[in-house]
């Protein structure tokens, strides 16, 4: 219920579970905003989505129905209030993800890292998945479906937009701030690669406002598109740049290998990357992470973290997946 991040990255364990009972119906809950993610996911034969601000009556309505379809396994991958709420009392065998919330508050807090050198939040979804997975079973990939239809249509709306040659898809806001690299330094990476540039984001993100008016051959298509569709465009990108941020891990989902520039966050927090091509411009600096979703306010005057990582940085990254 999240974010599309987690939307995303929940399309794994997803794949273990369809592996290990091919033949049996599976039914997705998520949010009205982030259903369409899933449309024509093998893995998922019924999609249900429910409002963000729903009413408790109706969370309990939802909860009478879902029992009322006799599910043999629950699979709980956000544990919040409103998943114990709507699963409470639902017969079948229940399992929910269980978050390291220890170990990120002493890593937050105290900089202790207890964490495994080669954690990822995606081996935090399967190892709650029960008896069906083992640590040495191979994790699959996160997966968004895109038809030759979406393809096609998104590339019409480009070539209307006056992009009609390779570009590069942007993804430069977060939900937070903190998460956000400059948009002077995104500017002075896009004069070097000199390709067109589309910024795909929400209106809420002003930062592809303030791209597009320094680097001319950028296409602002901030809160223009819907997720299918901004989705479809990232699936006919030559490149994909941009923040820890949900668009970005739906990029790998479609097959693209990213470049992430994360600050605040980190792969401890459920951020990073998951493919092997793709690459993570970082600083090693104490104090980050700094929180899960880089909603804190840094003590600092400015951001090191994201301030420390240069265009040059950036474009080396480009240069070595040409």
């Amino acid at each position: 219920f999240s974010s599309i991040g987690d939307i995303v990255q929940s399309t794994s364990p997803l794949k273990t579970i369809r592996n290990v009972f091919p033949d049996s119906q599976i039914t997705f809950l998520t949010l009205n905003e982030y259903a369409s993610l899933l449309e024509m996911n093998p893995n998922i034969d019924f999609l249900i989505s429910t409002k963000r601000n729903q009413k408790f009556n109706k969370l309990l309505e939802l909860r009478n129905y879902l029992k009322s379809k006799k599910f043999n396994f629950i699979y709980d991958l956000h544990n919040s209030i409103r998943s114990n709420i709507i699963t409470y009392g639902i017969p079948g065998k229940v399992y929910r993800i269980k978050k390291p919330r220890l170990a990120r508050s002493l890593l937050f807090f105290l900089h202790i890292n207890k964490f495994d050198r080669n954690f990822s939040s995606l081996e935090i979804f399967h190892k709650n998945l029960g008896q069906i997975w083992d640590k040495n079973d191979k994790i699959p990939s996160t997966y968004i479906k895109i038809s030759t239809f979406e393809k096609e249509k998104a590339n019409k709306f480009i070539n209307s937009k006056g992009i009609n040659s390779e570009f590069v898809a942007i993804i430069p806001g977060a939900a937070w701030n903190q998460k956000q690299w400059s948009s002077k330094n995104y500017i002075t990476a896009l004069k070097q690669i000199k390709l067109p540039a589309v910024l795909l984001g929400s209106k809420k993100d002003i930062i592809c406002n303030e791209i597009a008016s320094g680097y001319n051959k950028a296409v602002n298509l901030a809160g223009q598109t819907d997720i299918r569709l901004a989705v479809s465009i990232i699936s006919n990108a030559n490149k994909v740049v941009g923040s820890d941020t949900g668009l970005v891990h739906a990029a790998e989902a479609l097959g693209k290998n990213v470049i992430m520039i994360m600050g605040p966050t980190s792969k401890e927090t459920g951020g990073g990357t998951v493919r092997n091509k793709s690459i993570v411009i970082e600083k090693d600096i104490f104090c980050r992470p700094c929180s899960q979703n880089g909603k804190f306010p840094c003590y600092r005057s400015n951001k090191e973290c994201m301030d420390s990582i240069l265009p040059e940085d950036v474009l080396s990254a480009i240069a070595s997946k040409d």
